[in-house]
């Protein structure tokens, strides 16, 4: 008997639906190790036929009962693909739904979360009595003029200052003109529309007739919209737009559908001073709002990108226009100082493990004070600590304390714009990925900020009660709850180690052990955080059952 034939011997005879559709070994187990590793279904099929792919399966994970938000699969590390493991640990960086999967994992591997995009905002708009308009309508049907300038108002207060590509005076005119121009629509109605909705986005917690017919009213120009030459900023300014509001109020693919489709209109332009395009028409550059628009589009595609572990569109030259502040209380630049570092973090580039935490001091080292740009510079945070855990590098004490105050800072500051009704996807993201990341640092000060974390998820869920919000709040507490099971339990490991048989306590002098105040402080906070837990007697589970010496 040669190797050859005992190496075939040993493989299994029978492949599961999952893996066979994806091509990768199995090993025959019910489930299979591939399965309860990366969360499928698990499932055999007796009569299938040999050479015949199965129909790819539906994955239950899902939120707002119509899409799912499951994320693309990566790269499985195995003994032939040390490229594909890199590729997959870059992901996982990078992608905090990867990071949530992996923390699951380490806790307990068969109750872990699924691959999901969990609190990637605040969630879908849609009408409490299921009705969405399709028809498109023109934007006096849909509202006063009167009513568009107050809503146009909520905008240039609070998404202006920090996404600020807009300009306000040239923006007045041109409302008037076309709200008195006959009933055709062009371009530049999609701007007025997509402003309008998202004003009504920040002041109204519900969604109603009237913002969905303007967002879908510019969803429908910017789609109809005939490309005969090099696109208008007109049609940029109103993709991006379209794809701010997508990335606050809807899901994962379409966001990331409509930022490629936006970046690739920059290029063709040609306001991009590396653009192809310019050697086809002759394009001055720059005014300072395309700089913005151009930074703000580069910063959504890449982080919508890096989510969901796809593919960001890229320049021949990832040199960002300068972009210097327009007016008093703007703080865009402070968005656009953090993109060259998320850029610097691409999947696709290799990362030197070395410079994390240069990276991460830096970062920190940023004047942020508007609640927006705070959060902003937590996600980069955020992303930065994934890739430290992911590689398992070092991070001194000192830089880990001036994340967790940095973490507990954005905490406040996603508290206080869910209160004031202001969305932003950073408000339900941020709470959600700073529990990881406090679980996988996994310290005392680290651990003692768990409970404020889970308080501004659950208001924010509570504030905006949608699948996304109740999902984000179901899996954070599970992991919590997963988390303390795993420790209950190794203090009782410990507590049987350190168990003294009856005869040798008579000649052996040990104190007791007890825990303080400061150490039952987080777990306290926990217990009264987890529904079902409250009948349990803390100081009786830690001091007595599991130390009973």
């Amino acid at each position: 008997m040669n190797a050859t034939n005992s190496l075939k011997r040993k493989r299994s005879r029978k492949a599961c639906m999952p893996c066979r559709h994806r091509k990768r070994k199995c090993d025959g187990g019910e489930p299979c190790t591939t399965c309860v590793e990366w969360g499928y279904d698990c499932s055999y099929k007796n009569d299938s036929k040999p050479g015949t792919l199965p129909a790819p399966e539906q994955d239950s994970t899902h939120y707002s009962g119509k899409q799912n938000s499951v994320l693309p699969e990566v790269a499985e590390p195995g003994p032939a693909a040390s490229g594909a493991s890199v590729m997959a640990q870059h992901l996982e960086a990078n992608s905090g739904a990867a990071f949530v999967r992996k923390i699951g994992l380490k806790i307990d591997p068969t109750r872990a979360p699924k691959l999901s995009l969990f609190a990637w905002n605040v969630g879908v708009r849609e009408l409490s009595f299921g009705f969405n308009p399709i028809a498109t309508q023109h934007i006096r049907e849909i509202t006063s003029l009167k009513q568009i300038k107050v809503l146009t108002q909520v905008y240039l207060e609070k998404l202006d200052p920090c996404y600020g590509f807009i300009d306000r005076l040239d923006f007045e005119e041109r409302l008037e003109i076309h709200w008195n121009a006959p009933a055709s629509m062009d371009v530049y109605d999609s701007v007025i529309c997509s402003i309008a909705a998202i004003g009504c986005l920040f002041s109204q917690r519900n969604a109603t007739i009237t913002e969905l017919q303007l967002a879908n009213t510019a969803q429908s120009i910017l789609s109809n919209y005939r490309l005969v030459g090099p696109p208008h900023v007109d049609l940029l300014t109103g993709w991006l737009l379209r794809t701010i509001y997508l990335r606050l109020t809807d899901l994962p693919h379409s966001t990331w559908v409509a930022s490629c489709t936006l970046m690739h209109l920059i290029e063709a332009s040609g306001i991009y001073p590396e653009s192809a395009s310019t050697i086809l028409h002759d394009v001055q550059y720059c005014p300072p709002l395309a700089s913005r628009l151009i930074g703000v589009a580069t910063h959504l595609n890449a982080w919508t990108s890096f989510d969901l572990g796809l593919s960001r569109v890229s320049f021949h030259d990832d040199n960002l226009p300068d972009v210097s502040p327009t007016t008093p209380g703007d703080y865009t630049i402070e968005i656009l100082r953090l993109l060259p570092i998320s850029i610097s973090l691409d999947p696709g580039k290799p990362v030197e493990k070395s410079m994390l935490s240069s990276k991460l001091q830096q970062i920190m080292a940023g004047n942020h004070v508007q609640p927006p740009s705070v959060l902003a510079q937590c996600n980069l945070v955020l992303c930065i600590l994934r890739h430290i855990y992911s590689y398992k590098s070092d991070l001194s004490y000192e830089l880990a304390e001036q994340a967790v105050s940095l973490l507990n800072s954005g905490l406040e500051c996603a508290r206080k714009m869910a209160i004031e009704c202001c969305p932003w996807h950073q408000v339900a993201n941020v709470p959600f990925q700073t529990i990881c990341i406090l679980l996988a640092m996994d310290t005392r000060s680290s651990l003692a900020v768990l409970p404020q974390a889970l308080e501004v998820l659950n208001l924010t869920a509570s504030l905006y009660p949608t699948e996304m919000m109740k999902d984000a709040s179901k899996t954070v507490q599970l992991l919590l709850l997963l988390y303390q099971r795993r420790r209950m339990d190794d203090i009782a490991i410990f507590g049987e180690a350190l168990a003294i048989p009856q005869q040798e306590r008579i000649t052996t002098d040990v104190s007791p052990i007890n825990f303080g105040p400061e150490e039952n402080s987080w777990l306290g906070a926990l217990f009264a955080d987890l529904p079902g837990l409250t009948s349990i007697d803390l100081d009786q589970s830690v001091d007595t059952e599991f130390f009973p010496i």
